[in-house]
């Protein structure tokens, strides 16, 4: 906690990131007639925080009391409580973002998508839109829209400024920001929009609890706004768990060494009348799911430990195919553009480069395969005899897998590539209530200090559907947005 009275200067609200949450938090506090002062880590020229590679795709509830049940029955599983107020804001919120985007220029289609866990009877209760490009802008059509917007209003975004402190008064009340090029007070208070901590290894190794794990998002997300949160008393929550699934990682695949690269969505195991086939195996060479998992649960299925071998079988898991899914298609996903951290590797349309980089192992027979991937041959051998046997059944008794993505193992050549625990972005940090004020650890809010987006999101265990997070960070950029232009207890 650093105390001082005296600044270099200041303003009405500092609103520390310039993602989605940051954009929409800043705008609303403009237009409630604050001076808002963004302060973004990146430099403008290489700015490119999660919401820019982001697909564009955000949860709205067609029901809010069904998805206030369906959001508490996913807490339940774990056990955890969370504020129905909370709750409740979220829900209302998320329904408004689409009239909130048509407001200011938005477009988006409605998909026939809904909530991730069709076995809890709420699930329908949300539906999955997606944002329609409505400029040039290189990435995400949602963030692409959010920059205009900033910009529009002529806020102030100093780009390579860091916070390397929040400042208090003597109460501990947060009193304004500390970078390396000054003080900067503020008279209504802070928004904590800096995302999560997928791109400090120290984090993730102390909360996740498996290493390890590779995310394809920021590797400027470092855990700013958790250790800057911390310092001023705050309590965490959802450290420990993260919207996870199937990743990929290869050295020289993106900035930072290599990171992850999202497989999930191009795994190609949808019901199509052309399915190439595929199965995910262990470490044992056995297969453990129906394939291709939850899409935000997988991390769950990754990370179970052997209690007698006191290894994490499943890390990595390898993803086997044939020749016709490796001349179908691109083997990672491409709708959102190039793949890799923040979309900065153009993979390959026929995957050649990348078998001749070795990214891919490949075998003429499934044991020469297993040979490649340090895998046991017989019982890989054993693994794709069965899973064929099940296709040509047309039923998964094993694992339950939809009939229509049977499709057995042949052709030339096999391939597989090791898949890690991993996605786009974590979901811990500072604890919110529904008003985006920041709680303490020792009870009510930190006052003056505020959040949205994936920095302590309120998603916990589970995460309800694709474009959940895009959603949050639209309803509460709004919540902490208003709030802060209307707090009048930061300095006079």
């Amino acid at each position: 906690m650093y105390f001082t009275d005296e600044f270099d200067e200041t303003a009405d609200v500092a609103v520390l990131g310039l993602g989605n949450a940051g954009a929409v938090a800043a705008m609303t506090a403009h237009d409630a007639g604050a001076r808002v002062v963004v302060l973004e880590k990146q430099p403008e020229d290489t700015h490119r925080p999660n919401s820019r590679y982001a697909a564009g795709f955000f949860l709205v509830p067609n029901d809010v009391d069904g998805a206030c049940r369906y959001l508490e029955s996913l807490y339940a599983v774990n056990g955890e409580e969370v504020s129905p107020a909370l709750i409740r804001v979220w829900a209302e919120q998320t329904a408004a973002n689409p009239a909130w985007l048509t407001e200011h220029g938005g477009e988006y289609a409605v998909l026939d998508l809904h909530g991730e866990h069709d076995f809890l009877p709420d699930h329908k209760s949300v539906t999955v839109y997606k944002a329609q490009p409505t400029s040039d802008y290189p990435g995400c059509p949602l963030h692409g829209l959010l920059r205009s917007l900033v910009a529009d209003r002529g806020i102030e975004v100093r780009y390579d400024t860091a916070a390397t402190a929040l400042l208090t008064g003597p109460d501990g009340d947060v009193t304004g920001v500390r970078t390396r090029q000054g003080d900067l007070g503020v008279r209504r208070g802070v928004v904590l929009a800096t995302g999560g901590f997928e791109g400090d290894e120290s984090l993730k190794r102390q909360y996740l609890p498996v290493t390890p794990a590779h995310f394809y998002g920021s590797q400027d997300n470092t855990g700013d706004g958790i250790r800057l949160a911390q310092d001023v008393g705050a309590e965490l929550w959802h450290m420990n768990t993260w919207p996870g699934h199937f990743v990929a990682r290869f050295p020289g695949a993106g900035y930072g060494g290599g990171t992850g690269i999202d497989l999930w969505g191009s795994n190609r195991f949808g019901p199509t009348a052309d399915n190439p086939g595929a199965i995910f195996v262990d470490g044992s060479a056995r297969r453990f799911l129906a394939e291709p998992g939850r899409q935000h649960a997988a991390n769950l299925e990754l990370t179970a430990l052997d209690g007698r071998t006191l290894t994490h079988p499943r890390v990595p898991t390898w993803w086997i195919f044939d020749d016709a899914r490796f001349s179908k298609a691109p083997l990672v996903t491409t709708y959102a553009g190039p793949a890799g951290p923040v979309r900065d590797y153009t993979w390959s349309a026929d995957n050649s480069t990348e078998l001749d980089k070795g990214w891919i192992s490949c075998g003429t027979t499934i044991r020469e395969l297993a040979a490649a991937c340090d895998l046991d041959p017989d019982t890989l051998s054993a693994t794709v005899e069965r899973y064929n046997d099940l296709c040509a059944r047309g039923r998964d008794d094993d694992f339950g897998r939809d009939p229509a993505t049977l499709t057995p193992l042949t052709g030339a050549r096999f391939y597989a590539i090791p898949l890690w625990p991993g996605g786009s972005h974590t979901v811990g940090g500072p604890r919110r209530d529904e008003h985006a004020r920041v709680l303490a650890a020792r009870g009510g809010p930190v006052a003056n200090l505020y959040s949205a987006g994936e920095l302590g999101s309120l998603h916990g265990l589970l995460y309800p559907a694709g474009g959940a997070s895009l959603a949050e960070c639209m309803a509460f950029g709004r919540i902490a947005g208003a709030a802060v232009a209307a707090n009048r207890t930061g300095l006079r």
